[in-house]
């Protein structure tokens, strides 16, 4: 017999996903532009406000850095565009942490794993 899915499962699923995410980050598990890519991703299956603060900062880190070989694009870049990126890479990857370490630290208070 196979399972149904609810909506308030399928939510509650999410929330898990959110916290996971939102955890992974904070202790380096996840890349953190990566995580905030996929926590942007997961802001309207959420189920939260629209302009939910915590997610719309991922949504700016995500928007700001989506030029960027991040996670499995990378596996499309030549390496010289690679080496070439990397510099800019880095100083993302730490202005995403200092914009978003509050919102990520709400996120995994809000929906722990």
């Amino acid at each position: 017999m196979s399972a149904v899915i609810t909506n308030e499962s399928y939510t509650l699923s999410v929330h898990k996903r959110v916290g996971t995410v939102a955890f992974g980050m904070l202790s380096g598990e996840v890349e953190f532009i990566e995580g905030a890519i996929e926590l942007a991703s997961l802001r309207h299956e959420a189920a939260v406000e629209e302009n939910d603060p915590d997610f719309m900062a991922f949504v700016v880190i995500a928007s700001e850095t989506d030029s960027l070989p991040i996670g499995t694009s990378r596996e499309l870049w030549s390496k010289e565009a690679l080496a070439k990126h990397q510099p800019e890479i880095d100083a993302a990857i730490v202005w995403a942490k200092k914009a978003g370490l509050a919102a990520c630290q709400s996120l995994a208070g809000r929906f722990h794993a």
